[in-house]
């Protein structure tokens, strides 16, 4: 759950912060679902593939 929220808070911060910038809805809405997913791949890659202690 954690993950999934730190990667809806990333997407939002993205996505307001390219609407503010450019003022393109289309825009800030792709930059927010591609930071939302990256994180949540990204992270997921890292729980995944760390190595066993």
């Amino acid at each position: 759950m954690p993950i999934f929220v730190l990667g809806i808070l990333l997407g939002a911060l993205s996505g307001g912060g390219t609407f503010h910038y450019t003022g393109d809805p289309q825009l800030s809405e792709a930059a927010g679902l591609i930071a939302a997913v990256a994180t949540w791949l990204g992270l997921a890659t890292i729980l995944f593939f760390r190595p066993d202690d």
